[in-house]
């Protein structure tokens, strides 16, 4: 059996909200409830004993009240004292109920653990309070609220913080860093038709702005345009990509276009849907440029993706460089992918297929491992892209479809 005190800890792990104030107010009237008129407690007991007490022993009784009171009051206030404070996060956890909460319902196999956008909600998490674009202001700021090119811009700032922006108003807005290391974009909204003009990221680090984060966000790509990806970085560090609803995108979702510099990638439980659809683009969910074999790590894991046939084609995630370099010290896992063609017989022809192959490895030594993705490849050429994975480790990736492992590289 916990006591109260303990109950309020386990609230702090995820049940009930409880915050400071409310321990202050509730030992606050616990407080007043146990040391209240002590004087009525004692005049009971005067009753009970047929009011025979003498002052002396009256006062004593009422001296030993109050110091079981006090030390009542100071256990209590002890165990609220020795709970643990939640950990602080830049935002709100995942909320229940994705975006696509049937999206598995069909499959023989589905994956055991939560799943991003259907399980859980990801992107811009709900209740929360935008602000728009145009009003904002700070150290390294710039807003350009021309009417077809709108953008904000952060220069020569560390640690800067993007958050609760909508930059969908007015037709939407991009937003680029530079020489600012270790900006962070979270809480915000992306689209609006003005992002079928723009040539490159809705989001973007220059290579003097390393450390990218970006998570909890809504980015809505706006469909076919001549943009090249939703985020890109071109700076060393650490570039993160979490709980994102990333969607409706002209060709990318990621690039990370690093040179001679170390470099990790940590790109974890997103919700993808819909690329390609920009006529002759190539899909990709994430995709290399670099010269260097810099790469200290490069995690992809927990992710959801779901592709229909669009305008292009093309593949998943990418792990070759597109340059002299090698991406190494991957791991691919947990992640569900699915290609599909909903309402088109089986077997999907080949002018209704989604994607080519949808994962194309590096080919070097030390290059990844893949283990624990579920995968639905029926509008795909293949899962796998032949010859890419030497030095690659697979080990229990399902057919969602059949419920069989997979074999591994081919």
């Amino acid at each position: 059996m916990h006591s109260r005190a303990q109950f309020r800890c386990l609230n702090q792990g995820g049940h009930r909200p409880f915050s400071a104030k409310m321990a202050t107010l509730t030992l606050a009237a616990k407080s007043h409830a146990m040391l209240t008129p002590p004087g009525r407690n004692i005049m009971w007991l005067t009753r009970l004993l047929g009011g025979k007490m003498k002052g002396r022993l009256l006062g004593k009784m009422r001296s030993a009240l109050m110091f079981l009171m006090f030390v009542t009051a100071q256990t209590q206030f002890s165990a609220f004292a020795q709970c643990p404070a939640p950990t602080p996060a830049p935002c709100a956890p995942p909320r229940p109920g994705g975006q696509h909460p049937a999206l598995l319902a069909r499959y023989v196999l589905r994956p055991p653990w939560n799943v991003a956008g259907v399980d859980y909600r990801v992107g811009v998490p709900p209740m929360t309070t935008l602000t728009d674009w145009q009003s904002l202001s700070g150290p390294g700021i710039t807003v350009n609220a021309a009417a077809t090119n709108g953008y904000v811009r952060v220069d020569n700032t560390s640690n800067v913080v993007i958050s609760g922006v909508d930059f969908s108003l007015h037709g939407g807005a991009y937003l680029f860093f530079v020489n600012s290391p270790n900006p962070t974009v979270t809480n915000s909204n992306f689209g609006g038709t003005h992002l079928a003009a723009i040539l490159a990221n809705v989001i973007s680090a220059d290579p003097n702005s390393p450390g990218l984060t970006v998570s909890y966000n809504t980015i809505d790509g706006g469909g076919a345009g001549q943009g090249s990806s939703l985020v890109g970085a071109a700076g060393g560090g650490t570039t993160t990509l979490t709980y994102n609803w990333l969607k409706n995108f002209p060709q990318h979702v990621f690039e990370q276009n690093t040179q001679n510099v170390p470099y990790a990638v940590i790109y974890r439980n997103n919700l993808i849907e819909q690329g390609a659809m920009q006529s002759g683009a190539h899909l990709n969910f994430l995709q290399f440029d670099t010269n260097s074999n810099s790469s200290s790590s490069v995690d992809v894991e927990y992710n959801t993706s779901y592709q229909i046939k669009q305008a292009s084609s093309g593949e998943g995630y990418q792990f070759y460089a597109n340059g002299n370099g090698l991406v190494q010290n991957v791991t691919l896992a947990y992640n569900v992918m699915i290609a599909a063609a909903p309402g088109v017989g089986l077997p999907v022809p080949v002018s209704s297929l989604s994607m080519s192959r949808m994962v194309h490895g590096g080919g070097s030594q030390n290059a990844g491992i893949a283990h624990d993705n579920y995968i639905d490849p029926t509008a795909a050429y293949g899962w796998l892209y032949y010859g890419s994975f030497s030095g690659w480790k697979f080990s229990n990736n399902y057919n969602m479809t059949t419920g069989a492992i997979h074999p591994g590289s081919p």
